[in-house]
């Protein structure tokens, strides 16, 4: 049996011997497949039906004989769409009537926030022997968490002949998904893979043929299922807050590991999981409210750390993660999207001073953290001062001198230049906008300085970040401004000096003639006044320069008879 083969860079040159072309009995392409077992391919749902025949072509293998597959009604997941309008399933695992060569199989592989490019194999329309198309992971989408595929080239976006081709990673150099479809419509520049672990949740069978670390740990899994509990109704609703991406990216809580809380916590991690989220348990709480429902793939992995160093922690996440040469907290800078990780048990772990610092270097990098505390105490408030507050008051506080620097400092100096020049044509728009955003800076500085303390909390962060994109948005923007009028005043001075130095030349030539010296002067006086108008318009000020300089260097009539 073979991997994925060597390095992709290399191996897009030939054509994998995992990759199935999956026909009608006629000879017609109805997409591809990933040969996992010798009688097994995986394939897309929409790709095949349960009660036909279909023939299964290795067509990276010359001379192999194709086989004839069908597909079990169980083994078959139709795509659906749930109340939200969200894609789910499209998966088939295909049974062949007779077995191909083991040495032709590949596995798939668990993958964490994937990341860079990956190479997806399949048959555009007219070629049947097919190619790589490249694309990168763009996100997840819907409670499926199908993710979506950005072509690298409009020549590459896939069309129905990739339906059911792997999708290889770059970095790791594993098949980690199947291609399901393309965006519908006219200039769709999408299409959607399912990645392993939505496949497990829908074809449990296939944990057969994956390798990659499980996203939940053995140990939280096995208490998953022990036992039922009550909903924490306020605590699911926080946990729910998070795993979806709002307010603070570290929240630190304490749960015992036993109780209704400790329920509520394993019922939110299992529902976050793709593999671990099935139709079984998404309908055992669809009476419970919406809002304490998590998404799924909210998470990248939930370890319980008990026992374990910080070194151990950082290399179980960097497995899953695909990080095999340098698993360092800085890698995760590298990430196009952020890590999240549920970490339970923290003050049990064997460092848990160390932890808390590798901790505190994961969220540096823009980590998402759930830790979890079995009791309270120091290590807890440690890790929530540490972790939580302090930042968020440096966050509010550098908003604040930001808010300053607009309002007191920004805005004065773009109100100044304005009254010495006007600005140049086609950016009135953006002179609007800037002294605006100084406006409305002062009534969010305003708004800090009184607004109730928990207004400006952890579960309101999210409030944070968009103001300080704003805030952002408007410093550049008052930038520009006062540097595209800095530029006006500099053009300016330029003038005044070129009219300076001008006048005494042209002085002295028109000496002779009084006429010429008079009119040199109304133009010389027109282009200064001009000038030092306040605010300057330096259009019509440029042009009387001009006109004056080209008067004071036309030759006079005496010149030109002389030559």
């Amino acid at each position: 049996m073979t991997r994925t083969g060597e390095r992709v860079a290399a191996s897009r040159l030939r054509t994998p011997s995992w990759i199935a072309r999956i026909e009608t009995p006629d000879g017609r392409v109805r997409g591809a497949g990933v040969l996992l077992a010798p009688e097994r391919v995986l394939t897309a749902a929409h790709v095949v039906s349960p009660g036909h025949r279909y023939t299964v072509r290795l067509v990276g293998v010359p001379g192999l004989a194709a086989v004839t597959a069908t597909v079990r009604p169980d083994e078959h997941v139709p795509q659906s769409e749930d109340t939200f309008g969200d894609r789910s399933g499209d998966l088939a695992l295909l049974r062949l009537s007779a077995p191909l060569p083991a040495e032709h199989t590949t596995r798939l592989y668990r993958l964490a926030a994937p990341h860079g490019p990956v190479s997806m194999y399949g048959f555009p329309r007219g070629d049947d022997g097919g190619r790589w198309h490249g694309a990168t992971l763009v996100a997840a989408r819907g409670r499926d968490s199908q993710v979506q595929l950005r072509p690298l080239t409009p020549e590459e976006l896939a069309d129905d002949g990739f339906s059911g081709g792997g999708v290889v990673d770059h970095a790791t150099d594993q098949v980690i998904g199947i291609v399901l479809s393309v965006d519908d419509g006219p200039g769709s520049t999408f299409s959607y893979m399912s990645p392993t672990e939505t496949i497990l949740s829908h074809l449990p069978q296939v944990a057969a043929w994956t390798d990659g670390a499980e996203a939940v740990d053995p140990r939280l899994r096995t208490r998953t299922g022990a036992a039922t509990g009550r909903l924490d109704v306020p605590f699911a609703t926080e946990l729910a807050s998070w795993f979806r991406g709002e307010g603070w990216p570290v929240l630190v809580t304490v749960v015992p590991a036993h109780g209704d809380r400790a329920w509520t916590l394993q019922r939110a991690v299992t529902l976050a999981d793709r593999e671990l989220r099935t139709h079984r348990n998404t309908s055992a709480v669809s009476h419970d409210p919406p809002e304490t429902v998590p998404p799924a793939g909210a998470h990248d992995v939930a370890l319980d750390v008990k026992g374990l160093t910080a070194a151990e922690v950082m290399d179980r996440i960097a497995e899953r993660l695909g990080i095999r040469d340098d698993p360092r907290p800085e890698r995760l800078g590298t990430l196009r999207l952020p890590l999240a990780a549920v970490l339970v048990a923290v003050d049990e772990a064997a460092e848990p001073d160390a932890l808390l610092g590798l901790l505190d270097r994961l969220a540096r990098q823009g980590a998402r953290l759930l830790l979890v505390f079995r009791g309270r105490g120091e290590r807890a408030d440690q890790a929530a001062e540490f972790l939580v507050h302090r930042p968020l008051r440096e966050r509010w506080a550098r908003l604040r001198t930001e808010l300053d620097r607009i309002t007191d400092e920004l805005g004065p100096a773009l109100e100044a230049r304005r009254d010495r020049v006007l600005p140049p044509p086609g950016t009135r728009q953006l002179i609007d906008r800037a002294e605006a955003g100084v406006r409305r800076s002062g009534i969010l500085r305003a708004w800090i300085d009184h607004a109730p303390e928990q207004e400006r909390g952890p579960a309101r962060a999210g409030r944070l970040f968009i103001f300080e994109d704003a805030v952002g948005r408007r410093r550049r923007r008052l930038e520009k401004a006062v540097e595209l009028l800095d530029a006006r005043l500099r053009r300016r001075e330029e003038l005044l000096g070129r009219v300076g130095a001008e006048w005494p030349l042209c002085r002295q030539r028109a000496a002779a003639q009084g006429d010429r010296v008079v009119a040199a002067y109304r133009l010389y006086e027109q282009a200064v006044s001009l000038l030092r108008q306040t605010p300057c318009d330096i259009e019509r000020a440029e042009t009387a320069v001009q006109r004056f300089v080209g008067f004071c260097s036309a030759p006079t009539p005496g010149e030109e008879g002389a030559s």
